[in-house]
């Protein structure tokens, strides 16, 4: 069977077990009821308690051979030993996965690794799937399925694989923060039974998953990896940050979730022939996951900056480092951009960046160089700042939303018009309306706050264009 097959019915569950469900929210049992609540699960919840008679407002099962009714998914959150009793107990029941949150398996040695390999071996006679243990579970935005997750993310088509619980949540709380939506969470634990390689394939041919982040820290089965990713870039991007880089961390990841860091150069190698984007800045990474669903990948790496002053060295500068070409303007080209454009007289000769030394074009002028910059043919990509808004004369609130509307309409228009990535900086100052950066978000144009991430962004852009050639 496909693993798509097997895992969508997963994500899709539409009933959820949850054994050692509590109203204590400092268990995990509590805590995974509560986040299901919280997220307003669109399916049954069935809590198992053989303590408690109500949980959470909820009837309490003793068994989950007790609910009357099919459970899709089962979540585990009790003590190490007796889980493989309550494995046999869902196998008989017929369920379809199982999330084990609990700990104190092959992270902690021989015997541990002796009792995960016991219900790995339950699950497989049984045809049922383990994501875990030692996990923080799966968030599925399409259900509100929430066990991972502490705070709600936006709807989007950004997915996360972590093999770090903690840093799952983190990693959506970043996206939360930054209006990023975020399409599916899946935190591994040790990779019992499912692992980076099968949550990369189903994630592949999910059509709800636009862009990959996976946060990696070692791999169980190098060479079904490479052939995995290999095949799964050809789909979709795939932005990878691992870390365990020093063989000195090796021990450290062995002991969090079993993992086996392997020597970095072999693994840096295997991402450039299987067209993994890697990343060396953690959270960045998720910036350039979420760049990736909102902008075209750029058909080369010429790229035009327009901004002020210090902002245009810098961004200059990074870009050079990262590989990327500054092609200055030709002079044809020079009064084509200028052309009824009324440009700084204290601003540099124009070429590439384009520098208003401290001044502004006003918000139309600028979108007038930003749409004639796209149609140059040896510029492939633009990185800007966000345009002045245009003034508004009146004191009509609805009026300024509709000047703005169409503001952010013409800045949406250039990638989909010219098929070229527009990255935006948003730095200090720039925009301080929350409303604001929904209403350019919502249009797809995603702003960084600083030149280093936007570089990063565009880089990742250019890189999957690259990979697609």
């Amino acid at each position: 069977m496909r693993i798509i097959d097997e895992l969508t019915p997963i994500f899709n569950a539409k009933s959820v077990a949850v054994i050692g469900g509590s109203s204590n929210v400092n268990k995990w049992g509590g805590r995974m009821v509560q986040r299901l609540l919280i997220a307003k699960y669109q399916g049954k919840v069935y809590p198992i308690n053989t303590g408690e008679e109500n949980v959470q407002g909820m009837y309490t099962y003793r068994s989950v051979l007790d609910v009357p009714d099919t459970v899709d998914l089962a979540v585990i959150a009790i003590p190490a030993r007796f889980v493989s009793q309550i494995m046999r107990e869902c196998v008989q029941k017929m369920v379809k996965g199982v999330v084990i949150v609990s700990a104190d398996f092959a992270e902690t040695g021989s015997t541990g690794k002796a009792l995960q390999q016991e219900i790995t071996s339950i699950a497989r006679q049984g045809g049922m799937r383990i994501i875990g243990p030692n996990c923080q579970g799966i968030w599925n935005s399409s259900n509100h399925l929430n066990l991972a997750l502490s705070n709600v993310p936006l709807d989007g088509s950004v997915s996360i694989i972590s093999g770090s619980g903690n840093f799952s949540h983190i990693f959506a709380d970043f996206c939360v923060e930054r209006g990023y939506g975020v399409n599916k969470v899946i935190s591994m634990g040790n990779q019992a039974d499912l692992d980076a390689a099968d949550y990369i394939e189903f994630l592949a041919d999910d059509n709800e998953t636009k862009a990959i982040f996976l946060y990696l820290e070692g791999l169980h089965d190098g060479r079904k990896f490479f052939q995995v990713a290999k095949e799964a870039i050809r789909k979709k991007p795939i932005i990878i940050f691992k870390s365990a880089k020093n063989p000195s961390v090796a021990r450290v990841a062995a002991s969090h979730t079993g993992a086996i860091a392997g020597e970095d150069r072999v693994f840096d190698g295997m991402c450039r022939q299987t067209g993994l984007i890697r990343s060396d800045d953690m959270l960045t990474s998720l910036s350039m996951a979420a760049v990736l669903t909102m902008q075209p990948p750029a058909k080369g790496n010429r790229i035009a900056i327009m901004g002020m002053g210090g902002q245009c060295v810098t961004t200059s500068d990074i870009c050079i480092s990262m590989g990327l070409q500054v092609p200055p303007i030709l002079a044809n080209d020079r009064k084509f951009i200028l052309e009824g454009i009324d440009f700084p007289p204290q601003a540099p000769p124009l070429t590439n960046p384009v520098d208003f030394a401290g001044s502004s074009l006003g918000g139309w002028g600028e979108v007038k160089v930003l749409n004639r910059l796209a149609q140059l043919d040896y510029i492939d990509g633009i990185i800007t700042n966000i345009p002045f808004l245009p003034r508004n004369n009146t004191n009509s609130s609805s009026e300024l939303e509709s000047t703005t509307a169409r503001f952010v309409e013409h800045l949406a228009e250039i990638p989909r018009k010219f098929g070229k990535p527009l990255v935006f900086q948003i730095l200090p100052g720039s925009i301080r309306d929350r409303e604001m950066q929904k209403i350019f978000s919502d249009a797809g144009i995603i702003g960084f706050p600083s030149p280093e991430e936007s570089v990063r962004a565009m880089y990742a852009l250019v890189k999957y264009g690259e990979i697609k050639r």
